[in-house]
C-alpha cells in the first residue's frame, strides 16, 4: 500500500492508529523471532555483539508518512522501510564486514549502504552500515499500511554507536540549529577522535592476533621438537644401559634467550648426554610462563634426564607433575611405569602402563613396558601376551622378540609355557 505522492491524500491519523495498534503484536512477534535467528547465527560463528531491536512507535511512523507525503524523504515507491529496526553493536571495525557477510548468507539483502562514507574530512557525521533485509511475509490483513516488507539492520562499532546516540540528541532531534562554526568544528573533532580511536583499537587487535599467531607457531614448533624425544627406551629387558657421555660444551644461556632458544639448548645437552646441563636448563624453563601442555612436556624431559643419571625418585616426581599438568600425556605414564619398575613398585608400574594404553591403545612401547614388568614378577604368560601385542603393532621390534625367546628357552622353569604361545619365537 504505497503512499503515492502527490495524488494520494494522507490517510486519516485515527484510522491508521487503530490499524497500527491491532497489527502491532504480529510485528513484535516476528521481530523477536528475527532477533533470535540473528543472535543464533552470530553466536554459532563465535560472535556475541550487543543486539538491539525496535518497532517504530506510531507517532514516528505517522510522522514519517507525512514527510513522505510532502516529498521530504522516503523511498521512491512511497513505502516506509525502517518500521522494523535491528542494531548490531560490535567492538571492532573488522567485525562489521564479517557480520555483514554472515547476514548475507542467511538473508536476502535488498539494499546495503555505508553511512558517512560520502562525508569529506571537514564534515561530521556517524559511520554505520545500513542494510535492508527481506522480512518474512505477513498476511495482507496483518500488514501495517504503507510499509515495505523489510527490516533495517544497522551495524556499528561501540564508538560509532556512542557518537550516533549523542549526535541524534544534539543535532537530529534538536529544534535549534548549531549556533556557529566553532561548535561545528568541535563536533567534527570529536567525531574524528572517535573514528581514530576505532582505527587504533583495530590496529591493537590486529597486533594481538599477529602475536597470537606467532605464539601458536612457536608452541607448535616446541611441541614437535619435544615429541621427537619423549620416551625412555631400554635396549635390554634385564638392565639399564646408559651411553657414555660425549664431549659437549654447553652454550651459555640467559633469561633473555627466550623459551624456544633455551628449549633447544636443553634438548641439545640432553642429546649429548650432558644431563646435568639439561636438568639445569629444564629447571630454568619450568620457571618461565608457558601453557600447561608444554610445561607437562618439560617435566617429562627433566624426568628422563634424572632417570638417565639414576635419580629415580626425582624422575618419578617429575613424571607425576607432568601427568598433573596434562592428564592425557600417555608418554609420561609410560616413563613413570618404567621408573616404578626400577624402584620395584610393580603394582604402580602395571597401573601406569594400563592407564597409558587406555589413552593410546596402539602404542607398542606401553605393551612392551608392561611385558617387562610382568617378566620381572614372573607372570610370564601375561608377559608373552603383551609381547605378542607389541609385535602386532611393531613387527620389527627386537627387544620383544628377545623377551619371548628368554621365556620359551626355559630361563624360568617354574612357569609352564602357555599353549597359546606355541610356535612363537
Amino acid at each position: 500500500m504505497p503512499l503515492r505522492h502527490p495524488n494520494s491524500p494522507l490517510p486519516k491519523r485515527d484510522e491508521l492508529q487503530t490499524i497500527f495498534e491491532q497489527r502491532r503484536p504480529a510485528y513484535e512477534d516476528a521481530l523477536s523471532g528475527l532477533y533470535r535467528t540473528v543472535r543464533s547465527l552470530l553466536e554459532a560463528n563465535g560472535y556475541t555483539p550487543t543486539i538491539k531491536y525496535r518497532l517504530k512507535r506510531f507517532n514516528h511512523y505517522f510522522g514519517k508518512l507525512k514527510k513522505i507525503h510532502k516529498g521530504e524523504k522516503g523511498c521512491a515507491n512511497g513505502l516506509i522501510t525502517d518500521l522494523l529496526g535491528l542494531r548490531i553493536i560490535c567492538p571492532f571495525l573488522e567485525d562489521l564486514d564479517i557480520i555483514e557477510d554472515l547476514l548475507a548468507t542467511q538473508f536476502e539483502i535488498v539494499e546495503a549502504e555505508r553511512k558517512g562514507g560520502q562525508n569529506s574530512f571537514r564534515e561530521f557525521g556517524y559511520d554505520s552500515v545500513h542494510m535492508l533485509i527481506k522480512f518474512q511475509e505477513l498476511p495482507l490483513d496483518e500488514q501495517i499500511p504503507h510499509t515495505a516488507n523489510v527490516c533495517e539492520i544497522q551495524l556499528r562499532t561501540i564508538l560509532q554507536d556512542a557518537w550516533a546516540e549523542v549526535e541524534h540528541e544534539l543535532v537530529y532531534k534538536s529544534d535549534i540549529a548549531l549556533p556557529n562554526e566553532s561548535i561545528k568544528r568541535k563536533l567534527a573533532s570529536l567525531n574524528a577522535t572517535l573514528t581514530l580511536s576505532d582505527l587504533i583499537f583495530q590496529e591493537i587487535r590486529d597486533y594481538q592476533k599477529e602475536l597470537r599467531h606467532r605464539g601458536h607457531k612457536r608452541r607448535k614448533s616446541i611441541e614437535q621438537t619435544l615429541l621427537g624425544h619423549d620416551l625412555i627406551s631400554l635396549t635390554s629387558p634385564a638392565e639399564l644401559v646408559r651411553p657414555a657421555p660425549r664431549e659437549f660444551e654447553p652454550t651459555p644461556y640467559s633469561l633473555a634467550d627466550g623459551l624456544e632458544k633455551i628449549m633447544h639448548k636443553a634438548l641439545n645437552a640432553h642429546y649429548h648426554n650432558d644431563f646435568s646441563s639439561a636438568i639445569e636448563l629444564y629447571s630454568q624453563l619450568i620457571e618461565m610462563e608457558m601453557e600447561a601442555r608444554v610445561r607437562a612436556m618439560v617435566f617429562n624431559h627433566r624426568g628422563m634426564a634424572y632417570f638417565s643419571v639414576g635419580d629415580f625418585t626425582r624422575a618419578s616426581r617429575d613424571f607425576t607433575l607432568s601427568i598433573q599438568y596434562d592428564g592425557d600425556c600417555f608418554r609420561s605414564l609410560i616413563n613413570r611405569g618404567l621408573v616404578s619398575r626400577m624402584l620395584q613398585q610393580f603394582d604402580l608400574s602395571i597401573d601406569d602402563y594400563g592407564r597409558a594404553l587406555q589413552l593410546d591403545p596402539y602404542n607398542h612401547e606401553g605393551y612392551f613396558g608392561r611385558a617387562q614388568t610382568f617378566y620381572e614378577i614372573q607372570l610370564f604368560s601375561k608377559a608373552l601376551v603383551d609381547c605378542e601385542k607389541t609385535l602386532e603393532l611393531q613387527p620389527d621390534f627386537p627387544p620383544a622378540q628377545q623377551l619371548i625367546q628368554l621365556i620359551h628357552r626355559g630361563v624360568f622353569p617354574l612357569e609352564q609355557k602357555p599353549s597359546s604361545t606355541s610356535g612363537v619365537g
